[in-house]
């Protein structure tokens, strides 16, 4: 029994290496989970027997579709996808900006579903990626409404920042409703972000919507409420168990 517990724990801790749809090598894989090349190899192959890995024509793997249906199965996502789709597309309908679903991974925000024209896709997602929590609103949402049994310490100030600002910035987060980037960001990078919290049946927040725009043409503050907005309403549909109607995004 113990080892297989051991072949099941690597294997997760492989299949944790693609994570957002990301491709991988064996030298990847080896890397991040410290297990060597034959290990890797041997267990690749079976996950790709098993279509829970494919390889691509470059000789590298990605997640393959058995999981996706396995994971489209489970109830609570079902019903949170169910529930966010349609206003998530009501919001980009009527903004015409990136908009997506996300929640986190151990220290890092991860999207789990992603709206937006050709227009701009291609540089929303790449200015997105997988922030750690604390760099992004999202993150900062989840971080602000987010403390849990899993994740007891979200709370405590990240290193080096003192601890009553920044339990009073996660405080003003839950006052506002939503976070934003701020005007400092542009200079790094001109993509801003807003997020607003999505609360499950019993209150508690593991997702969070979030909206792109542009720094100089996207009120940030505006974006943030238009977040909320589309919020409350999956949040309002999840506690009746189905998809409301879509009540229209407000700036």
């Amino acid at each position: 029994m113990t080892g297989r517990r051991g072949v099941l724990a690597r294997a997760f801790d492989i299949l944790g290496c693609f994570a957002g749809g990301a491709e991988r090598s064996v030298a990847d894989v080896c890397h991040a989970t410290d297990l060597p090349p034959a290990t890797v190899h041997r267990m690749l192959a079976t996950l790709a027997e098993h279509g829970a890995i494919e390889r691509t024509s470059w000789g590298r793997y990605r997640l393959g579709p058995s999981l996706w249906r396995l994971g489209h199965d489970v109830h609570e996502i079902r019903r949170l996808r169910d529930c966010a789709r349609p206003a998530l597309i009501d919001l980009h309908a009527t903004t015409r900006l990136p908009v997506a679903l996300a929640t986190r991974e151990g220290d890092r925000l991860q999207v789990m579903d992603k709206i937006a024209g050709r227009k701009v896709a291609g540089w929303a997602w790449t200015a997105l990626g997988t922030p750690r929590l604390t760099e992004h609103p999202g993150g900062l949402v989840l971080l602000a409404w987010g403390a849990t049994p899993q994740h007891p310490g979200t709370q405590s100030p990240p290193a080096g920042r003192d601890e009553f600002a920044w339990r009073q910035e996660l405080a003003e987060i839950r006052r506002q409703g939503f976070c934003h980037s701020r005007p400092a960001d542009a200079a790094a990078n001109p993509a801003i972000w807003a997020a607003a919290p999505v609360f499950s049946v019993d209150k508690s927040v593991t997702t969070c919507v979030i909206i792109g725009g542009v720094h100089g043409e996207h009120p940030p503050a505006a974006l943030g409420r238009l977040a909320r907005t589309t919020a409350t309403e999956i949040s309002a549909g999840l506690r009746l168990g189905v998809a409301s109607p879509s009540q229209g995004a407000e700036a």
